[in-house]
């Protein structure tokens, strides 16, 4: 009977034995098994909506560097990687990643998506030092130079032609023209002198906008030329540092800047087109961190902290390892009412942002952070 119970139980023992050892090898092996595969978890992990620590309405989107970030109509985000040197197109919750095109001849500086983002305008640094603009076709995986004399490009506001300022190399002499994106049937605007300028198309117009390049040591002058080169007017002048935006239906035109050399703080101005008078809305920002609202009268913007008070705006923003701890807001143009979009116990971290866009739904506002190149969503 002793024996019976102690076979029967070995037997009972080396059958349970059998059971987990086959169960093990069938999980372990499963290919739908994320903890068996490494990959996987890599995967998931890299697109998932990732708040930080403390602050829930913050989150980096993208586990890479980036530069170019740019948002379609539809929801799509597009940027470069800096990282894998790669163009890439994700959702706005940074999942479904795909490689638009890599192999690029350079280094990238800078990126201008077409209002399609079907084409994008390129900046690469060469091994001799310079930069050559680009035109990318990123549906046909195509690359075109364009003339090394072009620079400030800039897409119409229907992405059919591009504008760009053309430095004859013998005299210094610019122009400002426009041309198809791959610069061929190239039209003279308007002659420039030997003054570098910025330009920018206005928005639901016929008309282009130019101005010369920021300094905290001139005073900057803003014109506008209709897309064929004529009735070229001046609408301002008198800002130190001037940078300017325009509102999405281009009926108003906000600027950055000091109204005098010294002495004045650094402020963003309410500019009317018709006198060329200004209101300063006592607002220390620049553009680069603006974002306008489809509606016209909100702007978001972020508010730069910890610059020494010494510090030449923009110049030394941009030339100097100068970086800001930024708070986020909105403010109604028309009225001037500003209101904080994050409180303070919601932004523990430090950000120097640059770059704001807003999706398309306007639920999500999204920067990239100088220092990390990192890119962060906001939820609105």
């Amino acid at each position: 009977m002793i024996k019976k119970i102690f076979y029967f139980s070995l037997s009972l023992f080396v059958f349970c034995l059998i059971i987990f050892g086959a169960y093990n090898f069938a999980f372990k092996n499963n290919v739908n098994n994320p903890i068996a595969d490494p990959s996987k978890i890599e995967e998931k992990s890299d697109s998932l909506f990732r708040p930080l620590p403390g602050e829930e309405k913050i989150a980096n989107i993208l586990n890479e560097a980036i530069l170019g970030a740019s948002i379609s109509e539809d929801g799509a985000l597009y940027y470069y990687s800096l990282d894998e040197e790669t163009l890439k197109k994700s959702t706005l919750e940074g999942r479904d990643k795909t490689v638009l095109m890599s192999n690029l001849p350079g280094e990238v500086t800078r990126i201008l998506w077409s209002p399609k983002h079907d084409r994008a305008l390129i900046s690469l640094k060469q091994t001799s030092g310079g930069t050559l603009w680009y035109l990318a076709g990123i549906l046909t995986k195509t690359l075109v130079p364009l003339k090394p004399e072009m620079s400030r490009l800039s897409w119409d506001n229907l992405g059919e032609r591009i504008f760009y300022q053309y430095t004859t190399q013998e005299t210094g002499q610019r122009t400002l023209n426009s041309a198809r994106p791959d610069g061929a049937e190239w039209k003279l605007i308007t002659d420039l002198g030997e003054s570098d300028f910025y330009l920018s198309p206005v928005p639901k117009s016929s008309r282009l906008s130019f101005w010369n390049r920021p300094n905290a040591r001139d005073a900057s002058t803003l014109e506008t030329v209709s897309t064929v080169g004529e009735n070229r007017r001046r609408l301002t002048s008198g800002l130190y540092g001037g940078d300017y935006t325009w509102s999405p239906n281009g009926d108003i035109l906000l600027g950055s800047g000091r109204e005098q050399i010294t002495g004045a703080p650094f402020s963003l101005f309410r500019l009317d087109e018709r006198d060329g008078s200004r209101q300063s809305f006592a607002l220390p920002t620049i553009i680069a961190k603006t974002a306008w609202s489809k509606n016209n009268k909100d702007l978001y913007y972020a508010l730069p902290g910890g610059l020494p008070e010494t510090a030449a705006l923009p110049d030394d923003y941009y030339s100097k390892p100068l970086y800001t701890k930024d708070t986020f807001w909105k403010m109604d143009v028309t009225t001037g009412k500003k209101t904080r979009i994050i409180d303070l116990k919601e932004s523990a971290g430090s950000f120097d942002s640059t770059d704001l866009i807003l999706s398309p739904n306007e639920d999500a506002l999204f920067f990239t952070d100088r220092v990390s190149k990192k890119l962060y969503r906001i939820e609105l």
